[in-house]
């Protein structure tokens, strides 16, 4: 899935979105370990995209945001593991990234760095696409013809399916992140984030899997529609009603109630 067509989860706007949900539940303590390791000027919402941006740099870190599940299997959650038989996959990643930032002796510099990965790919595990793979690099080898939310425009525009998720089903995300966040955040009641904070990266990723199987992919043909699906094809109508959105959004909460669970564990004191 890491070639020149690769796009990124979420984008800006889902990543920060949300590093604002997460941001907004720290505990003091919470808090104030976050803010000494990312240092003066810089907040999560700042560093959340930070990893796709050094893949250029740093090729290896490419597989690290994705697991390939096979969508059109019956996978059981206890069969991951095997789909990451290098630890190269975004599943052991948020392990190895929760551990150095645990770790007594590990230096200021690495667990700054296993912090803003950790924001990354939180993110990046509750998008389904990076969760699945219909032999289309996880929707980056499916185009289609987008008409815009009512559907029945004459003029379109080509849409890389993998790009319209991370942009929150827009071919361009124009949403404000901050002002997003607060409104999705006004979503969530105490018992949905109690039911969101548990679990580990595998849990999450195989959620994400069975929602890609079970909604995101189910009407789509099988494998990749190349060279920007010479046949036409356009988005289902699922992609125009509002019912893919609201899995977008419910996802963006949890990954945001979740990523601050997690730094609360860490950072909180005995």
């Amino acid at each position: 899935r890491s070639s020149p067509l690769r796009l990124f989860a979420w984008g800006h706007v889902g990543h920060q979105t949300v590093a604002y949900i997460a941001q907004d539940r720290l505990t003091l303590w919470a808090r104030q370990g976050v803010e000494e390791l990312l240092g003066p000027g810089e907040d999560m919402a700042d560093v959340s995209t930070w990893a796709d941006f050094i893949e250029k740099d740093r090729p290896e870190t490419a597989p690290w945001h994705f697991i390939n599940l096979e969508v059109r299997q019956d996978l059981g959650r206890y069969e991951i593991p095997g789909d990451c038989p290098r630890h190269d996959c975004v599943v052991d990643q948020v392990a190895k990234d929760l551990g150095l930032l645990g770790e007594r002796f590990a230096s200021r510099r690495e667990k700054r760095e296993a912090l803003k990965f950790l924001i990354h790919f939180v993110g990046d595990i509750h998008q389904p696409l990076h969760c699945a793979d219909d032999h289309d690099r996880g929707g980056n080898g499916k185009w289609f013809r987008y008409h815009g939310p009512n559907g029945l425009s004459r003029h379109y525009d080509w849409v890389n399916f993998h790009g319209f998720w991370d942009n929150l089903l827009e071919p361009n995300a124009l949403e404000n992140p901050r002002q997003l966040a607060t409104r999705l955040e006004g979503q969530i009641g105490p018992s949905q984030q109690e039911e969101w904070s548990r679990g580990v990266p595998g849990d999450w990723a195989y959620e994400s899997f069975l929602l890609a199987q079970n909604e995101v992919y189910k009407t789509l043909p099988e494998g990749p529609l190349l060279e920007r699906n010479r046949w036409g094809k356009d988005l289902p109508e699922d992609y125009y009603s509002g019912k893919m959105r609201k899995i977008v959004d419910l996802q963006l909460e949890k990954a945001g109630v979740r990523l601050a669970w997690l730094l609360n564990r860490i950072f909180d004191k005995p």
